[in-house]
């Protein structure tokens, strides 16, 4: 679907403002009323190309005797201090007026403007997906992909999963799932003193911990594939003092062995990787120099990028299993 902005271009631009919600076209020939009862004055070809299934609400209640409705803009007449009025059909939508105006500035051609809070942003998305808008789906995440401070990161990952869960937005709720790989331990009571427990229901949190487990069962799988295959390919055969049965060199088996049973396995830490070739090395000078140290350069930048390969290929492999029992709410809510 297309929003149309080529198709039908305003002759004069909208008046819009954020801080009073302020949306309106002067060549509007519908009113979006939102359920706190702010009211945008808007075209409704651009409405129509945006989403089929809003656009047909918006056909269908263009009846012949449109309800009176109050104008946002004050009227341009001399010493007239009211509302206009304008014989404009109205169509009520039970949308909140931020995320409703959020939303139009999606659609039409003027500059984007998210909510300004997480929860917001959130159901933007949600009505976004329950309306099928998927090509102004697309242009709402690829904004908020370029914020700064991420949208998803540390501090906000259990309260988008938990909200992407709740709205069936499973793209949302796979990136916060994995963003909390970065967390040590999701017991009960280690989420209780982060304050992150009251964020989503048990079941939410059920289904977190199993994602976890699936991450860490998978990526020891691909971890043991690569010492038996793709680390001896790079290397070639191994001279080191001290290897393991796969051929490799026991701190490096060592290493990969640690990232597939650690409690944070999505932490790749490359300072570490270095630490334990060289705690190799020095554990070993007292006999002589190792072999390995001829591994400096083009040979461990290509294990460690190889490494980094299989961790991020194999988390990205797990998918989130949506909650049963929790859905988004029906389309019919948003409908009418």
């Amino acid at each position: 679907m297309s929003t149309a902005a080529a198709e039908a271009p305003p002759s004069h631009p909208p008046a819009i403002s954020h801080e009073n919600l302020l949306f309106d076209y002067p060549e509007a020939d519908v009113v979006l009323r939102s359920r706190d009862s702010y009211e945008f004055r808007v075209l409704k070809i651009f409405i129509v190309h945006g989403s089929s299934i809003l656009g047909e609400k918006v056909l269908i209640s263009s009846n012949p005797h449109p309800e009176p409705t109050t104008s946002t803009i004050p009227a341009d007449s001399d010493g007239d201090s009211g509302p206009a009025t304008n014989a404009l059909p109205v169509v009520q939508l039970p949308i909140e007026g931020a995320i409703l105006f959020s939303l139009l500035t999606y659609i039409f051609p003027v500059p984007p403007i998210l909510p300004s809070t997480v929860e917001q942003i959130m159901e933007l998305l949600s009505v976004a997906q329950l309306y099928k808008m998927d090509v102004i789906l697309t242009h709402i995440r690829n904004h908020i992909a370029q914020q700064d401070p991420p949208f998803i990161r540390e501090e906000t990952a259990f309260l988008i999963y938990s909200l992407s869960q709740k709205h069936g937005l499973r793209t949302e709720a796979l990136q916060a799932a994995r963003c909390t790989l970065t967390f040590s331990s999701l017991t009960i009571q280690d989420l209780a003193e982060e304050n992150k427990l009251d964020m989503m229901p048990g079941s939410f949190l059920h289904e977190l911990r199993k994602y976890h487990q699936r991450v860490r069962s998978n990526l020891a799988l691909d971890l043991d594939e690569f010492k038996k295959s793709n680390a001896p390919t790079i290397l070639g055969v191994s001279s080191c003092e001290s290897t393991t049965d796969s051929g490799l060199p026991d701190w490096l088996d060592s290493y990969i062995s640690s990232i597939g049973t650690a409690r944070v396995p999505a932490l790749l830490d490359l300072a570490d990787f270095y630490a334990k070739f060289f705690g190799h090395i020095e554990d070993l000078r007292p006999f002589g120099d190792c072999a390995c140290s001829g591994m400096l350069g083009k040979k461990m930048r290509a294990i460690w990028e190889a490494l980094t390969a299989v961790v991020h290929g194999s988390i990205a492999k797990v998918r989130l299993i949506y909650v049963a029992g929790y859905r988004p709410k029906d389309l019919n809510t948003f409908t009418g």
